[in-house]
């Protein structure tokens, strides 16, 4: 959590309730040991993707829009992320983290060339939206690593799937 606490506005959402981090990191452990148990068992829940994704999806929220406070700025350099120091690399790795249950899900309904398409569009929208609203930079190292993680996720849904598919047989 150090990178994300570099942001005032994620700390003051954080701070807000007393043990906002430590529900968090439950949330993470229960979520990916019921994901293990379940691979275990080679048996998947609905309700447990809907429960996990709805939780997602508003972490993700509060992630990409409570960032920064009236801000707003545009960087064009695809690697800017490729900088040596700690907060950089940690930052480009959760970019890429981030996405990669996105990717699942996309996974999960679209071909090659569909996901490609939906999941650029997400990202740049999720990008035009920080600039436009004065929540963040659009940058286009973001999109790269953003998209890296979804193709991540979408290159995992197979396994997924297939681990399924071995109890239908």
């Amino acid at each position: 959590m150090p990178t994300l606490l570099r942001y005032p506005r994620i700390e003051k959402v954080m701070d807000r309730f007393a043990f906002t981090e430590v529900i968090l990191m439950l949330f993470v452990f229960l979520a990916t040991w019921l994901f293990y148990l379940q691979w275990e068992r080679q048996k998947f829940s609905v309700i447990y993707s809907y429960l996990v994704y709805s939780v997602y999806l508003f972490l993700l929220f509060v992630v990409l829009f409570t960032k920064a406070k009236k801000y707003h700025a545009v960087s064009w350099n695809p690697i800017d992320f490729l900088q040596l120091e700690r907060v950089h690399l940690s930052e480009a790795f959760l970019n890429v983290v981030y996405f990669i249950p996105l990717g699942i899900l996309y996974g999960m309904k679209a071909r090659v060339k569909e996901f490609f398409v939906i999941a650029l569009l997400t990202i740049i929208g999720i990008e035009t939206i920080q600039y436009v609203f004065y929540l963040g930079t659009f940058a286009l190292s973001d999109i790269f690593l953003n998209l890296l993680g979804c193709w991540i996720g979408f290159q995992i849904w197979p396994l997924i799937k297939q681990r399924m598919a071995d109890v239908d047989n």
